[in-house]
């Protein structure tokens, strides 16, 4: 399964951050765990240039992660540890201002005895994870949670994380998108496929079940869609 991308564009309107992950309940709850355990009072974690250091085990993360193995969550955590979230600054010329990236998970140990698991997650991450957080105050969160298709999150997170900043649209070409998505080179080459099988499930899912409506709009090159873009606004009938 090829990773999916997530960017997020912060309050500044010039600042992002993106990362990528894997579209597996495992990761996506994973995540879901960390961003449980990380509060406003870490601030002072960011400030102070402190990681967040989570303590617990094996039992408890598996009541997260049902069905998983103890390998098969170690393994999970070492992916974490070499996921990387970037985030750049830019200037008013469009031109790279600040650049950095730090992993997801700082370190992780596990002891056998007594079955404890201790997540360490760089303080670099905490302003992300506190703004994804915000995103989803007022009960987003059940939005998300009722989307049966995976392409659905990933299109509602973009919305989400670009909504309340004056911005009414999102505009891709057919090859950032799919890379977005974490679709395949060669899959969904024809684009009517991509947008019978992808597009158009993801959409009425999110305008049925989520506080967002969505419309799609396709730019055109000698009648080859080539752009699309995303215009979206509050759904009233949510």
């Amino acid at each position: 399964m090829i990773a999916a991308i997530r960017v997020v564009t912060h309050p500044d309107g010039v600042t992002t951050s993106s990362y990528k992950y894997l579209q597996t309940s495992a990761h996506i709850t994973l995540m879901a765990f960390i961003m449980k355990h990380i509060k406003s009072s870490d601030q002072n974690n960011f400030m102070n240039k402190q990681n967040k250091v989570i303590q617990s085990s094996f039992p408890v993360l598996t009541r997260f992660i049902p069905n998983i193995s103890k390998l098969d969550l170690l393994n999970l955590l070492e992916d974490f540890c070499n996921r990387t979230l970037t985030t750049k600054r830019l200037d008013q010329n469009g031109e790279i201002e600040d650049f950095e990236a730090t992993t997801f998970i700082s370190a992780y140990s596990y002891n056998r005895n007594n079955k404890q698991i201790i997540i360490e997650v760089s303080y670099r991450l905490i302003p992300f994870i506190l703004y994804i957080k915000q995103q989803y105050i007022g009960g987003r969160w059940k939005y998300s949670a009722s989307f049966t298709s995976s392409y659905s999150n990933l299109i509602y997170d973009m919305i989400i994380t670009n909504y309340d900043k004056n911005t009414s649209s999102l505009k891709f070409n057919l090859a950032e998108i799919k890379e977005m998505l974490g679709i395949e080179d060669g899959t969904y080459e024809i684009y009517s496929n991509f947008k019978r099988k992808v597009l158009n499930i993801a959409l009425h899912e999110i305008n049925l079940k989520s506080d967002i409506s969505i419309d799609l709009v396709e730019h055109k090159v000698n009648r080859k869609v080539m752009f699309i873009e995303f215009l979206f606004r509050k759904n009233n009938n949510a």
